[in-house]
């Protein structure tokens, strides 16, 4: 993940199911998604339980979200079309932080090809900011740097959990493990595997809800190697907060990118205390989500905070080496050796999928994928993580369980399907790509009226003789134009793209044929045409005393009839139009 320097005394939250806007901060009700044990006034379960909410935003109003300075959160989000750039802060009792960028996720994610992304949800597939850790603070406010970004659907998600008096016994004692490094085999040689385990946090002891869990995640019957990775936020939680951190982004993981389970096989806090990560993860090779085209083989370990220009504490460091020793002696691996693994694909890969690259046996997130993961700081001191690990690795008694000698070679990914694109279709593609993303299917050819289709990653281009091609997105004009058949309805092809209202700019809208849809939060997407589109282009739109429209035409008992935000238009062939307005 990309560090965000500023959040030392970083977030907690709540995810809210209203709009918030402006300085105010009016608590507004959400629906957890978990509540079982008693709970706080802002709905966070007190046993610890992670509550989920979700707040709709835009990208010309600041959000402004209330919080609990007590709870840990974890807030990131999600939205359709452009990169709206968003910005965070916090307050604590000092005032506001300075604003600072939430960039876009750069999370690992399964393997293109796995079993685990195939059952992702849809809506999960939107774009994502990074998912950060917030503390200590009693307000957030979001934002969107780029105010005129084509954006659709802009949500903000928390997840809050709070700190219980079971995390504080976790912290005690530290997880055991010396704050001395590990330079040489003399070195705490006196903890044996065995040892080592039974000083790991498990998922019972730092809190899981195993009903979080989603699907069963893959395995493979051995490890090459090891990703090293840092989970970004503020770097200032306390030892009891930590476990805390953990349950949150179990939450975030599974409910809102849709993973089987957390990303990580292991965890580990600043104060070297070391927990048990992605279910199975103490005895198998269990196949995560945390290095995009690179989990299945590999064990991914994380430690809590951002490490760009700090290192990690040698608490912390030394508790990773034992890791990688430890799983070294288990899988037969050389900690200072290299692994040569076959790309599985993904959108955060740096290799396309199949293709075969040479690593470093500990490599760091940054190795395979575009992020600064995990840090430049922690990047640098990988050398001594290996050198450390290998001299720890014949004072670590692996564990019983046999390991074969030589892994066998992974199969090769099957070749992603290609689909091509051709005529203006294939043009408009070679011009917008950003906007549409790939292509997911086949050209399509249209009769009565005639065109062609074809769709792609975020929607679907049109083309007719007489409009042109033009890109209908994913979302709720979509929805309106399915409403009335598509092409075969009242309002022929898409004759635009989606543009933005020039006096309502939280408001689009999109021409067709014989047509247009029109949507905005307070609406939502509704059809006109004919003599009254013609009507509401005379009275100015959008700035018309009657605003947006706010449904589709009816027609009863003769009276053709289209409600306004602040009036309707009725027609009969006795009277014409007629315009009524609200008092």
């Amino acid at each position: 993940m990309k560090p965000l320097p500023f959040l030392a005394s970083a977030l907690t939250g709540i995810l809210l199911t209203a709009t918030l806007s402006g300085p105010a901060l009016a608590a507004t009700p959400g629906t957890p998604t978990n509540t079982p044990g008693a709970s706080a006034a802002d709905g966070t379960p007190s046993d610890g339980t992670p509550s989920e909410r979700t707040v709709d935003a835009q990208t010309d109003e600041v959000t402004t979200l209330p919080v609990d300075s007590s709870d840990v959160t974890i807030i990131g989000a999600t939205w359709e079309g452009e990169d709206p750039e968003l910005e965070i802060r916090t307050r604590d009792g000092n005032g506001w932080s300075a604003w600072e960028s939430l960039p876009t996720d750069d999370e690992g994610g399964p393997d293109a090809v796995s079993a685990e992304a195939a059952q992702i949800p849809a809506a999960s597939h939107q774009s994502q900011s990074v998912a950060l850790p917030v503390l200590d603070s009693d307000a957030v406010e979001v934002r969107a740097a780029d105010k005129q970004a084509d954006t659709d659907d802009l949500q903000i998600t928390q997840v809050s959990t709070a700190v219980t008096k079971a995390d504080a016994q976790v912290a005690k004692p530290p997880g055991g493990v010396s704050t001395h490094s590990a330079t040489g085999p003399a070195v705490d040689a006196q903890i044996s595997a065995k040892d080592l385990r039974a000083k790991i946090v498990t998922r019972k002891q730092w809190g899981a809800d195993e009903k979080l869990v989603r699907c069963a995640t893959d395995k493979t019957s051995s490890a090459k190697g090891v990703f090293i990775h840092h989970t970004a936020g503020s770097n200032s939680y306390s030892k009891a907060q930590a476990p805390a951190i953990i349950r949150g982004y179990l939450a975030f993981h599974t409910q809102n990118r849709g993973w089987c389970d957390l990303g990580y096989n292991f965890l580990v806090d600043k104060y070297g205390t070391m927990y048990e990560g992605r279910a199975g993860s103490l005895d198998k090779a269990v196949t995560g989500a945390h290095a995009s085209g690179f989990n299945s083989w590999t064990i991914g370990i994380s430690v809590l905070g951002t490490y760009s220009s700090a290192a990690p504490s040698s608490a912390a460091q030394t508790s990773v080496k034992r890791l990688v020793a430890w799983k070294a002696g288990q899988y037969g691996f050389n900690p200072t050796g290299k692994m040569t693994l076959t790309s599985g694909g993904g959108g955060t890969s740096k290799y396309a999928l199949g293709k075969k690259v040479s690593l470093n046996v500990v490599a760091g997130h940054r190795d395979t994928s575009y992020t600064e993961c995990p840090g430049l700081a922690f990047y640098n001191k990988l050398g001594s993580i290996r050198t450390g690990a290998k001299a720890l690795v014949a004072e670590l008694t692996p564990p019983p369980t046999k390991a074969p000698t030589k892994s066998p070679a992974p199969k090769p990914a099957p070749k992603p399907k290609t689909y091509p694109t051709k005529g203006a279709i294939g043009s408009y593609y070679q011009k917008n790509a950003g906007k549409t993303g790939k292509p997911v299917g086949s050209e399509k050819k249209l009769k009565n009226p005639n065109g062609a289709y074809q769709s792609f990653a975020k929607g679907t281009v049109y083309w007719s003789k007489s409009t042109g091609a033009h890109f209908l997105t994913k979302g709720q004009i979509r929805v309106a134009y399915k409403r009335v058949k598509y092409e075969k309805g009242v309002l022929g092809f898409p004759s635009s793209d989606k543009q933005t209202f020039k006096y309502r700019k939280s408001a689009r809208y999109q021409r067709f044929h014989s047509g247009m849809i029109t949507w905005s939060p307070q609406t939502g997407s509704d059809v006109i045409y004919g003599g009254f589109l013609t009507k509401w282009k005379k009275l100015g739109y959008e700035r018309s005393k009657l605003g947006l429209p706010t449904a589709d035409r009816t027609v009863k008992n003769g009276v053709k009839r289209q409600n306004f935000e602040r009036g309707y238009m009725t027609y009969t062939k006795k009277t014409g139009i007629k315009v009524h307005t609200r008092k």
